[in-house]
């Protein structure tokens, strides 16, 4: 691969008047009917983007930036992520629907393109020709190629899958579901949040039950705010959420708590779960703050009634009720924003999950 450059545009788009002057029309054509894939390795928010405008935006004027075009996303994905051409990949992931269409040799960067995304269509396959042709031409090539329904082996960062299932279902059950390539983020009404609810709990099958949750709201602590919720057990997952935050107080700590609520309300009562949340205000409000809370009937020291007291009453009365069954409920902070591929999902779909509440009510204006 090339020296990494640095310039203000790609390297492909740098070319002098007279040098292209002389190329024929339909050269130029042809050229410009291209796709290419902007990959910005360092800039204000690193990642591949389809529009060269929108891969201007995290480069101009940021010290440093490294950046570069490629004529398909996957290399542009290799030349972020390091990986070295030569790599035969084992696996071809086709994304026909997401954030940018491609066929990609690595499932976190697969990921990262269907991850939040509303009706995602992606599939892999042990050829790079079925994966092109998945998404060139649409074809349910799975019916004719031996596809493989994209759930790797492992996550990213060497951590081991969770089996995906259906939300709250006996643990059977939910492996049964775990083959497919839905992996939709649905917007849910009250009605089916509360159906959720009342799922069977399941039993203590598969050990500990790793969960990732995050909390978004669209300018939080303003009028008009719109928050989300996101919960993340895994890759395909059906049991990740995605949804608008409900009530009306549409901020940031009560999309946290509330997700936090909704991954306890999906997890089997009788199985041992770690949850990782990026709010330290989270953490300390269900495990430490509520304690002298409760003690002294919901009143903050200053003697303010304790914000938020209906979501934290909610999640404490769940983690008691694990724990007269013997279930541990352990909490993992981890700092946001960084580079861990469970909270970034994690806070894709709160993220998600807001925007598309946001649509919806200006859609109901």
């Amino acid at each position: 691969m090339a020296k990494d450059k640095v310039s203000p545009v790609p390297d492909e788009e740098v070319r002098s008047t007279a040098a292209t002057s002389n190329a024929s029309s339909g050269t130029k054509r042809k050229r410009a009917n291209e796709p290419k894939f902007y990959a910005v390795k360092d800039g204000r928010k690193p990642g591949v983007y389809a529009n060269y405008n929108d891969c201007l935006e995290q480069v101009k004027g940021f010290k440093g930036a490294v950046f570069k075009s490629f004529p398909t996303a996957a290399e542009a994905e290799a030349f972020i992520s390091g990986t070295a051409k030569n790599d035969k990949p084992e696996k071809f992931y086709a994304v026909q629907s997401g954030r940018v269409p491609g066929v990609y040799t690595d499932w976190p960067s697969a990921q990262k393109q269907v991850t939040g995304w509303t009706r995602p269509k992606y599939k892999a396959f042990p050829t790079r020709a079925e994966a092109e042709a998945f998404v060139k031409d649409g074809k349910k090539v799975g019916e004719s190629v031996s596809g493989v329904a994209v759930e790797p082996d492992t996550q990213s960062e060497g951590k081991k899958a969770e089996p995906p299932a259906k939300k709250q279902k006996k643990a059977a059950a939910a492996e049964e579901a775990a083959t497919g390539d839905s992996g939709k983020v649905e917007w849910k009404s009250d009605e089916q949040m509360a159906a959720t609810k009342q799922m069977p709990t399941g039993d203590s099958k598969g050990g500990m039950l790793k969960i990732y949750t995050d909390g978004s709201s669209l300018g939080n602590g303003k009028k008009g705010s719109v928050a989300g919720v996101g919960v993340f057990f895994g890759p395909l997952d059906k049991r990740n959420v995605s949804e608008g935050l409900t009530g009306a107080r549409q901020t940031n700590q009560r999309a946290e708590l509330t997700a936090i609520q909704r991954a306890l309300d999906i997890a089997p009562l009788q199985r041992d779960a770690t949850i990782f949340t990026d709010s330290s205000y989270s953490i300390n409000c269900v495990t430490v703050w509520f304690v002298n809370w409760r003690k002294n009937n919901w009143m903050t020291a200053s003697k303010k009634p304790v914000e938020n007291k209906d979501l934290v009453e909610a999640i404490v009365a769940r983690i008691e009720e694990r724990e007269k069954l013997g279930t541990k409920t352990i909490f993992t902070w981890l700092k946001g924003h960084a580079d861990d591929p469970g909270n970034i999902a994690a806070d894709q779909l709160a993220v998600q999950g807001a925007r598309n509440a946001q649509a919806a009510l200006r859609e109901a204006a």
